[in-house]
């Protein structure tokens, strides 16, 4: 873990800690199982709301595209069947 996800984690509490882990490990590797273009899946507070982001890439263009997904008050299994019906 770099600086800066360290003293992003610091700023959350216990749950929002879990569901950032929980985003960049287990829903990460699902996600890719599902779609191998995605590149990336990062839980965020911003404010008094969570969201999680997914980044892709676009085969052949190679633009990388992204979509915030908000996820505030969701327990793990919400949040993981709201980024997936999103994506």
């Amino acid at each position: 873990m770099n600086h800066s996800q360290t003293s992003e984690v610091m700023k959350m509490n216990e749950v929002q800690e879990k569901k950032y882990w929980f985003v960049r490990n287990d829903l990460l590797h699902l996600l890719q199982a599902i779609d191998r273009d995605i590149l990336s899946a990062e839980y965020q507070v911003i404010g008094c709301e969570e969201y999680v982001q997914v980044d892709w890439l676009f085969s052949g263009s190679g633009q990388r595209y992204h979509k915030k997904i908000c996820v505030s008050a969701d327990s793990l299994k919400a949040l993981a069947l709201d980024v997936i019906r999103c994506i």
